[in-house]
């Protein structure tokens, strides 16, 4: 497993002319690796549904997406999930909001929804209220 990984980050690394950019509100699925004891884990191993909350230069605030249901003050249920295209399927989606990571653009693979303006700014008031 961590060779495979080792393999998939150097690509990622040494990827050249990166043409994505993720906006605030946007849903993304990212490369990462599998997550470390009480971290919440994926379907599969290295791609990985992600919130942007901010946009900075290169590096992106996130919130990681889970489809398990959980009722505290760390996970929030998204309520407006908006195709970019079909193929995609909405799950129950759970924002996991004790999880927040500071990303580069490089692991952006491919942009899946977004969600509306009153519901971003619900959560931006959450993360605000729950660490700032």
């Amino acid at each position: 497993m961590f060779d495979e990984w080792n393999i998939e980050k150097k690509k990622i690394h040494s990827s050249k002319n990166i043409k994505r950019y993720p906006k605030e509100r946007d849903i993304w699925y990212i490369k990462m690796w599998i997550n470390i004891w009480v971290e919440e884990n994926w379907k599969d191993s290295f791609l990985r549904p992600v919130l942007v909350i901010k946009n900075i230069g290169v590096l992106l605030f996130c919130i990681p997406l889970s489809t398990k249901f959980k009722e505290n003050i760390f996970y929030k249920e998204l309520k407006t999930c908006t195709f970019y295209e079909k193929k995609y399927k909405k799950e129950h989606s759970m924002l996991i909001l004790s999880q927040w990571k500071t990303l580069d653009k490089k692991r952006f693979i491919k942009q899946i929804w977004y969600i509306s303006k009153n519901e971003f700014e619900e959560i931006k008031k959450l993360l605000k209220n729950m660490y700032f």
